[in-house]
């Protein structure tokens, strides 16, 4: 197969996974208390998308907005609000039930998994060249996460000592009660070779949603 077929082919793939995916829109996580208490203090909050730029192929390549967007598992690209000291961030987000480990209980992987995609928020905003690798991540699960509703992570940065920056982040569901909580530790690598530096990433995510700051 020649490198033009290849091509055809995964472009292709990428063309039957969207017609896939479903139609609901953000407006049902728009509508969460945990959304409108940010969209109703703009001062101090703003939107930045969940997904980072990126072609169609290598998106649908990664395992995060590729694998688990698609219906029944993330059905809705999560709704991310950034605070203005860029240290605190709030994801809100719908699990599907294709996610589970239990009937009905989100596996405790997937809750892992996000908890790794999300705890990078202020990692990447604060760390040197926004570059951030993990470096570990401890979990403790206090209640089962029923799926196939919204859920909502807290995250926010707890300190910070040169390259190295030690996240906090919390799962709670529509109500606001605890489920789980997570620790991790990030780092940006000494090589600047080993991951490309992402300011001027971080510069377009913050541009495409408008806010006060």
């Amino acid at each position: 197969m020649t490198d033009a077929e290849m091509h055809k082919l995964l472009e292709d793939q990428v063309d039957v996974i969207d017609a896939k995916l479903p139609r609901m829109t953000d407006a049902e996580l728009l509508q969460s208390t945990a959304a409108r208490e940010c969209l109703d203090n703009p001062d101090e909050w703003k939107r930045v998308p969940f997904f980072w730029p990126r072609s169609d192929i290598k998106r649908k390549s990664a395992f995060v907005p590729g694998t688990m967007y698609a219906e029944n598992k993330l059905s809705v690209e999560p709704v991310v609000f950034m605070n203005r000291d860029r240290k605190q961030f709030v994801v809100i987000t719908h699990i599907g039930k294709e996610m589970c480990g239990h009937d009905d209980i989100v596996h405790g992987g997937v809750q892992a998994t996000l908890f790794d995609e999300i705890t990078a928020r202020p990692a990447f905003w604060n760390l040197p060249r926004n570059v951030a690798l993990t470096a570990s991540l401890k979990i403790a699960y206090h209640k089962p996460a029923i799926a196939d509703q919204i859920f909502v992570f807290r995250t926010h940065l707890a300190k910070m000592e040169g390259r190295k920056a030690e996240i906090a982040a919390q799962l709670e569901d529509s109500q606001g009660n605890l489920l789980s909580e997570a620790e991790a530790l990030y780092i940006s690598p000494k090589n600047a070779t080993l991951v490309q530096d992402q300011t001027s990433q971080v510069e377009k995510i913050e541009n495409v949603f408008p806010g006060n700051f």
